[in-house]
């Protein structure tokens, strides 16, 4: 029986030691697993917070490529910058090293707390910049505490040196990258990717040639204590770190004269809209207002969510670049385009004339001219150089919407013109196809006479005025405008170079007809009775036209000061100098301007910028030939219009 009662037994024990052994072998897997997850799985991190400990990888931001204008000025540059960064390794208490940094540079808690929860999920070995561009007596007063707070240190960065006179329209701004943007960024520039915290290009140049003004970032090692500060064993030990230079970004060389950008930023002063000048003979924009504008270095210190909120709330806009992306009706500057299509359609000469009484009336509609008492009867030279709205008129009505918006569009209005700038609009020359898809109806004659003085739905952008007018000047080749002429590395080697780019060339516009409209459009300027007279310059021919383009239908009894801003008209100009050859072409566009008239608002803007370019240019052919002026000073330089010119003046006179 005793044996029976211990063989019985046996299962019991035998259960017992399997369920035992399960157990130490379930324990055992779960350490190996736990092993394997740390040493193998998990090794890398690991290992790179253990060298943490010890040696710390230090990265080293690039300097930004600087900008130049056409005689290699700087226009923005560098300079160092000192930021307050946390890293979360080596933090003892966060919570208590934050309120000792909000009490020491008297920075809110809160705000210190978003820049930690902002950047949660990145790794904790990578720095937190919890405030940039610290002055000179904070840096001291972290210095001087940095032993008490483990984990805090200031790094030096070189930024964007900005200027009171720097164009932020042109070069835009930098600022922190967002996490959508880092991760976008990142899958396209895997060899050199941006973290959190860093600045990128935001508007303008920066935006546009960010992938050459970025540069790349270079790092070092550095070996540290427990506290997190910097000792020399390894120095002493003979030990050397491996370090990686940063290479700075490409340099670029602009388009842009800056000694002209200051002449019009300060001639265009206490006025909305924009000024352009450029390079007729091949597109170079040589100076871009646009206004009001704003400080780029308030994006780079960090701005805060009222000034930016008064900001995007203006409603002047200052962060819109109004050269290429507004739009305006271009008025009375619309009727070149008008004359040359009359001209080539056979439908006037330049003897034809129509009677001005003051109005125009069509049915019962009844369409003003500016002049309310009328032109009388008045040849194609007088309409322009007087700008008769009723001559315009009967010229609407033959042409037609198709046949005017053919000669618009050849021109490039009406169309993006690709500057690679800021945003552009492509503007409206409206057609038959298009009317009948907005408006649900065909056009009739009663549209017409709005749309041959530029009103109505003819919508363009201050950078297709000024591109018309360029090729007006030219004979009509249409140039893309660019701004940048070439990029070169820190080596001096030029990697990119920006050719001028013909869009094309208007050749069913016959060379004979340009001419004409060039010798009245001089006399648009040069004649005392001319709207543009206050755009002469002394010693050169100067060709331009006037423009009131009107917002809304105004009564002309109103005065300006009684209309509200928003509903003023703007005072435009256009013009290019010399009439023939031209070198230099201009398009002001004053928005809601108080006095309303481009030829008092407008066009003394523009004879500024004019006369500056031919000072200095007279100036520089002074300093390289001074023989050639021997007594003349250059305040009474003898004109150099070309002696075709000169005879087509006298010719013009004698017909108007």
């Amino acid at each position: 029986m005793l044996g029976g009662r211990r063989h019985s037994e046996c299962p019991i024990e035998e259960g017992r030691f399997v369920l035992g052994g399960l157990a130490i072998f379930f324990a055992l897997a779960v350490l190996l697993i736990r092993i394997w997850y740390l040493q193998i799985y998990m090794g890398d991190y690991y290992l790179q917070i253990s060298e943490n400990n010890r040696i710390r990888r230090i990265e080293i931001p690039a300097p930004r490529g600087m900008i130049f204008d056409r005689n290699s000025k700087i226009i923005l540059g560098n300079r160092p910058f000192f930021d307050l960064v946390l890293i979360p390794q080596y933090v003892r208490n966060e919570d208590k090293t934050l309120r000792v940094i909000a009490n020491l540079l008297h920075i809110p808690f809160a705000e210190l707390q978003g820049e930690i929860r902002r950047v949660r999920g990145q790794p904790k070995f990578l720095p937190v910049t919890l405030k940039r561009n610290l002055s000179l007596h904070e840096v001291a007063i972290i210095e001087g505490q940095k032993s008490f707070l483990p984990g805090i240190d200031i790094n030096i960065a070189p930024r964007r040196d900005y200027h009171d006179d720097s164009p932020p329209h042109i070069l835009g701004y930098i600022g922190e990258i967002s996490a959508e943007a880092l991760k976008s960024f990142n899958q396209k520039n895997p060899e050199n990717p941006y973290l959190m915290g860093e600045l990128v290009g935001k508007h303008g140049l920066e935006a546009q040639w960010e992938g050459l003004l970025r540069g790349k970032r270079g790092y070092k090692y550095i070996q540290v204590d427990a506290l997190g500060r910097q000792t020399r064993l390894a120095e002493d030990l003979g030990w050397k770190f491996p370090i990686s230079p940063a290479v700075p970004g490409v340099d670029l060389t602009l388009t842009i004269d800056m000694n002209l950008q200051r002449v019009a930023t300060q001639a265009f002063q206490g006025k909305q809209g924009s000024v352009i000048a450029m390079n007729p003979q091949n597109g170079e924009i040589l100076a871009l207002v646009s206004s009001p504008d704003f400080n780029p270095a308030i994006y780079q210190e960090g701005i805060s969510f009222d000034k930016w909120q008064a900001l995007i709330n203006d409603p002047f806009k200052p962060l819109f670049d109004k050269t290429t992306g507004g739009t305006f009706p271009p008025g009375s500057a619309y009727k070149t385009v008008v004359v040359i299509a009359a001209l080539e359609e056979g439908i006037i000469n330049l003897n034809s004339t129509y009677y001005c009484p003051g109005v125009f009336t069509l049915g019962r509609q009844p369409f003003h001219c500016h002049k309310r008492e009328g032109h009388g009867t008045i040849t194609l030279a007088q309409a322009l150089l007087l700008s008769c709205d009723v001559y315009f008129y009967h010229l609407g009505i033959e042409l037609g919407m198709d046949r005017m918006a053919k000669y618009a569009k050849s021109l490039g209005l009406g169309q993006k013109l690709g500057v690679r700038l800021n945003r552009e609009e492509a503007g409206l020359i409206p057609t038959t196809d298009w009317w009948r898809k907005h408006f649900h109806y065909p056009p009739n004659k009663g549209d017409m006479p709005s749309l041959a003085i530029g009103q109505g739905a003819n919508i363009v952008t201050p950078i297709q005025l000024a591109n018309l007018y360029a090729a007006i000047a030219n004979g009509g080749k249409l140039w893309r405008p660019f701004i940048v002429k070439k990029a070169t590395n820190a080596t001096g080697e030029t990697v990119l170079e920006q050719k001028p780019e013909l869009i094309r060339e208007v050749s069913f516009i016959k060379p004979e007809t340009l001419q004409m409209i060039r010798q009245m459009l001089l006399q648009v300027v040069e004649d005392p009775r001319g709207t543009g007279k206050r755009a002469r310059v002394p010693g050169v021919s100067v060709a331009g036209k006037t423009s009131t383009a009107q917002v809304v239908s105004l009564k002309k009894t109103l005065s300006s000061k009684s209309t509200r801003m928003q509903w003023r008209e703007h005072a435009e100009f256009a013009a290019f100098s010399p009439a023939e050859g031209a070198e230099i072409v201009v398009s002001v566009i004053s928005e809601n301007d108080p006095i309303g008239k481009g030829g008092v608002s407008a066009a003394p803007v523009a004879q500024k910028i004019l006369q500056a370019y031919w000072e200095a240019k007279w100036a520089k052919e002074k300093e390289a030939h001074p023989a050639l002026f021997p007594i003349h000073d250059l305040s009474v330089k003898e004109p150099t219009v070309p002696p075709t010119q000169n005879a087509g003046k006298t010719s013009h006179e004698s017909r108007g």
